[in-house]
């Protein structure tokens, strides 16, 4: 009987220890961003795999909004390999300006007016512990959770951690709906635009 309490014992406490882990990396993370921690901040996100993320929505938003029409291979080419999401992703992904996306909750790299009662994510917004544990999903080396917690699950960004060389980094941001349409007519209008000196 000692033998299998003890066993239980350690199953919880490892279980515990696993599904607090990643969210103790989130707080670290929006703290980061807080605090304008650049170096936690690019220790945190591995920003790869973020470009990927970010490209594939804006190329989907950018196919819905101008009606262009292109096969799903392409449609992945367009994303990853052609980069025809580079001239407004490619102003998101360094740790300034994913922080102001994430911590404004708006892509003032991008489109630098801040509408009024924009929120990001911060310390105060994300959630408390239980809300982010309650709110998430767990898979193995994989935690993904949304936010800010005070917003409509629409309104939300939704997060996805990966556990890489024994430390939770984000690896994906899914956009609100608003801000993927945003930068899809912010592409739009880069692809429309000659480029100067022509």
């Amino acid at each position: 009987m000692g033998k299998t309490a003890a066993g239980l014992f350690i199953i919880a406490f490892v279980f515990i220890g696993y599904a607090a882990w990643p969210i103790y990396e989130l707080r670290v993370l929006v703290r980061a961003i807080e605090t304008h921690d650049l170096d936690t901040v690019t220790q945190s996100v591995y920003f790869d795999a973020v470009r990927t993320s970010l490209s594939n929505q804006v190329v989907a938003a950018y196919v819905r909004r101008s009606g262009v029409q292109i096969s799903p291979i392409a449609h992945r080419m367009a994303a990853v390999a052609l980069g025809i999401a580079d001239p407004v992703v490619k102003k998101l992904i360094s740790p300034e300006a994913l922080s102001d996306l994430l911590g404004l909750g708006w892509p003032t790299a991008v489109v630098p007016d801040l509408p009024p009662g924009t929120v990001g994510l911060r310390s105060n917004t994300v959630g408390t512990i239980w809300q982010i544990f309650e709110g998430s999903e767990y898979g193995i080396g994989r935690f993904e959770m949304s936010g800010p917690e005070v917003l409509p699950p629409s309104q939300r960004f939704r997060l996805t951690f990966r556990l890489l060389q024994w430390r939770w980094r984000l690896v994906g941001v899914d956009l609100p709906e608003n801000i993927q349409n945003l930068l899809a007519d912010e592409l739009i209008k880069a692809t429309r635009t000659p480029a100067l000196g022509r």
